[in-house]
């Protein structure tokens, strides 16, 4: 379960999505180089389709074990997330293309949104879309994507093969139910999983507030969301109707978050981590492997587990978590002012990167600051308190 965001401003755009996954199934964020392709077919999550001549570099960020991702940009600049719908369709079990596999496929092969579009519903028409997409439990679904470049953006429903296209025009979301056209909804959707979903509260709250948001640190806490300001409670009981999802009885948690912001130039902004609400926003230059974008997926997963760690140990109150949101949001925004002046000013793709380095190395500094509770939790000495305790034994 899961929420992508799109707004148009004053002639920029933004773009932002949390991916909501089994708490402990980690969301890497990996380079892949593209380039000319050799192999006359390409293996997805279940099964291979013909390979394209050439594909396009892309960053993603996606579920450990699936082929394809929850969200990504390419080289061109164009960006996809997609997100789980609940509908009547059949053949939901069978292994044809996931919508992750869709969506990566559509950044290998796609320059613009309006391709990327026409490549989603080819590969839909041809394969259609099905098989298992859960981590620790059997889960099937249907899916929507929000597909963005420089210029438009556009949203696709789908149930089975049926579809809905819709292009953006200032403010559109998507979240887990069928909702830019009535009628469509009407038709396919299943009414069960779709309102436990919580994704109407969800949708109604990431709409609310991408409307307000005005700039950058905005976006970013579009999707820090939360409809439970108690702690303690969101904590340990979590939410479905949070945009920043906390593992609950129903729902799942944020298990990885990204802003693509379409100014001057693209910036793009990545946690590497779960919980955004407590997690530090940093920026990363495409093609360019600096935590916490990493070419290892083994890597990304190290990074990625790390900062769980650090998360769960605030969830069981070993760390007060007013005072780390405290440090992180400062900063962030130091971040952000940096990385953003050196765009305003001009600065070259060297700068840029070193910049990039620089945040990096704060945050993992910051991290390191919680390095005496963090060993006693790998060393086994401190156990994680109350629910997630249960939940961290296959972490």
């Amino acid at each position: 379960m899961c929420d992508t965001l799109w707004k148009k401003i004053n002639g920029e755009i933004f773009f932002a999505k949390n991916s909501d996954r089994s708490c402990n199934e980690p969301n890497l964020t990996v380079f892949i180089k593209g380039g000319k392709r050799k192999e006359e077919s390409v293996k997805c999550t279940y099964i291979s389709i013909p390979q394209v001549e050439r594909v396009n570099s892309v960053l993603l960020v996606k579920p450990s074990w699936i082929w394809g991702a929850e969200m990504g940009i390419n080289e061109h600049g164009l960006t996809i997330g997609n997100e789980a719908v609940f509908t009547k369709s059949k053949g939901k079990k069978e292994k044809k293309l996931l919508g992750m596999d869709m969506l990566r496929l559509a950044l290998e092969r796609a320059q613009t949104a309006k391709q990327a579009k026409e490549v989603i519903l080819e590969l839909l028409a041809t394969y259609g879309q099905g098989g298992n997409c859960g981590y620790d439990k059997n889960f099937y679904y249907d899916n929507s994507f929000l597909i963005t470049d420089h210029n438009q953006g556009f949203i696709i429903e789908t149930a089975g093969k049926d579809y809905i296209v819709k292009e953006l025009n200032e403010c559109g979301n998507i979240s887990n139910r069928l909702s830019t056209d009535s009628q469509f909804a009407k038709k396919h959707t299943e009414p069960i999983f779709t309102h436990f979903s919580g994704s109407k509260e969800r949708l109604r709250l990431g709409a609310e507030k991408m409307h307000k948001a005005n700039n950058l640190k905005d976006v970013f806490n579009v999707l820090r969301a939360h409809t439970e300001n108690d702690d303690k409670k969101l904590f340990t009981k979590g939410s479905v109707k949070s945009v920043c999802m906390h593992q609950s009885l129903l729902g799942d948690h944020t298990t990885g978050s990204m802003v693509v912001h379409y100014g001057k130039t693209i910036s793009i902004w990545i946690t590497g981590s779960s919980a955004p609400c407590l997690s530090i926003f940093k920026p990363v230059v495409f093609g360019l492997s600096v935590p916490p974008v990493f070419l290892s997926q083994e890597n990304s997963l190290d990074y990625w587990r790390k900062r769980e760690r650090l998360n769960r140990a605030i969830f069981s109150g070993y760390i007060d978590a007013s005072s780390h949101r405290r440090k992180l949001h400062s900063l962030e925004d130091e971040f952000i002012a940096k990385y953003c002046d050196a765009i305003s000013n001009g600065e070259d793709a060297d700068k840029l990167n070193a910049i990039c380095l620089q945040c990096s190395q704060k945050e993992e500094e910051f991290i390191n600051e919680y390095k005496d509770i963090l060993d006693t939790i790998e060393s086994g000495d401190l156990k994680f308190a109350g629910r997630w305790k249960k939940l961290s034994k296959n972490l």
